[in-house]
């Protein structure tokens, strides 16, 4: 699994790392020239052992190749064996060769020795020195400690100093960016109208106008929908009314009169009266889809298995002529929650079952609060679809209606059909639970 961090981790990361790096290089750059500076005093030095050993020479002094503990002579030969040993003959002139030894295996080296090659008034020297703790001054040694303990002091100081930097940086930065984000999450539709706080730079703030600018538009786009929706449904319900009543009054004109229409006026009424139950359904749905509040909703006592039978009942004229069998499972279980919110989802499940079931079985099970519709379609109906209807558009609907309601919805699309799972219980209860 990939870690992803956050933008204001990453920079203050990436300002740590730079500046640890920067302090860990002159830190080395100065140790490096710390022994730079000891082996330049060494090579002065030794250069002055090369010019009193000629003086000494000129002056005819005894014993003239060791000075001040140097060894100096004028051939490679003359050197003593540890240094012939340990250095093969120099070629250039002025360099400092050195080699750090054991006195013991396993102990700590503290042996070293030096060699250089001099031209002191056009004669080649050789000078060579061996070290030891006893030979070096306390003062080196204390120089050695105090000059580490600064490099460290100042490596940890500026590190600490960077690291306080970069978090006061961070902290400049992360305020107004957090301002903006708390302010994006409390966005609402009442709260867009009012300008946008001033978040300190003009690139948020430049931000804050685009993400106003898109939440209004797409706010403005939905309450034109909804109101569309709204207004297209109430004005719907007087045409419809009148539909179904004149589908009723046909009905009684025909019991008293005792007569029936031809097959084929008799097939035209049937489509028209499907056709107004189904508009009146679609209606109710859109009408509670666009409440704006679903606690107003009235709850009362209600028995779920007998809103089932009723709503079978009352929809079975979608299956007439069908090849289609119910079976129906109920118990009974009383529910203290919206009958009409319950009674407009579990139609449009049904309905949507039998009105796309052309041949086949519809099975509908309830136990409790949970219902289970399931319809099994034969190979031979899949090309078929329903003359007067829109394919799933009772599906989406009831999801939303549950969304809202905070119902328990699953829709499972099998290989021959759908299995829908409604459980009327809020999510929230049912974790109580």
């Amino acid at each position: 699994m990939k870690l992803k961090l956050s933008l204001k981790l990453w920079i203050a990361l990436s300002f740590l790392i730079l500046g640890i790096t920067i302090v860990t290089g002159y830190s080395m750059l100065s140790i490096h020239f710390f022994f730079r500076g000891m082996d330049s005093i060494i090579s002065a030095n030794m250069e002055n052992a090369a010019e009193d050993y000629l003086s000494g020479i000129k002056e005819g002094k005894a014993n003239p190749g060791n000075v001040d503990n140097y060894t100096v002579t004028q051939t490679w030969e003359a050197q003593t064996e540890q240094i012939k040993t340990y250095f093969k003959e120099p070629k250039r002139f002025g360099e400092l060769h050195k080699q750090r030894k054991q006195a013991e295996p396993g102990k700590r080296p503290y042996l070293m020795y030096f060699l250089i090659k001099l031209r002191v008034e056009g004669q080649t020297y050789f000078v060579s020195r061996a070290f030891t703790r006893a030979d070096a001054s306390p003062l080196v040694g204390q120089n050695a400690r105090q000059s580490r303990q600064l490099i460290i002091s100042l490596s940890m100081g500026i590190t600490l100093l960077l690291a306080l930097v970069t978090w006061l940086l961070m902290k400049r930065l992360s305020q107004p960016v957090s301002k903006l984000t708390k302010w994006t999450h409390e966005l609402r539709p009442e709260t867009l109208k009012q300008s946008p706080p001033d978040f300190a730079y003009p690139e948020l703030n430049e931000m804050a106008e685009l993400i106003k600018g898109s939440l209004s538009s797409v706010n403005e786009s939905m309450e034109r929908e909804q109101k569309f929706l709204r207004f297209t449904s109430h004005e719907l319900r007087t045409p419809i009314s009148v539909i179904r009543n004149n589908v009723e009054l046909m009905h009684k004109i025909q019991q008293k009169q005792s007569s029936a229409l031809p097959d084929k006026q008799q097939e035209i009424f049937e489509r028209i009266e499907r056709a107004s139950l189904t508009m009146q359904n679609l209606c109710e749905t859109l009408l509670w889809l666009n409440r704006d509040e679903t606690d107003s909703l009235v709850k009362q006592h209600f028995r779920l298995d007998e809103l089932i039978d009723n709503l079978v009942d009352e929809l079975r004229y979608l299956l007439k002529s069908k090849p289609v069998t119910i079976q129906v499972e109920t118990q009974e279980c009383e529910l203290h929650e919206s009958s009409v919110a319950a009674r407009i989802i579990i139609g449009n499940l049904i309905r949507n079952a039998f009105q796309h079931t052309w041949n086949g079985h519809v099975s509908i099970q309830q136990h409790g609060a949970q219902i289970s519709i399931r319809n099994h379609s034969t190979q031979a109906d899949k090309g078929n679809s329903s003359e007067d209807q829109g394919f799933g558009l009772g599906l989406q609907l009831t999801e939303q209606l549950c969304r809202k309601l905070q119902w328990q919805y699953q829709n499972q699309v099998n290989s021959d059909g759908h299995t829908v799972t409604l459980s009327i219980i809020p999510a929230h209860s049912a974790e109580r639970e």
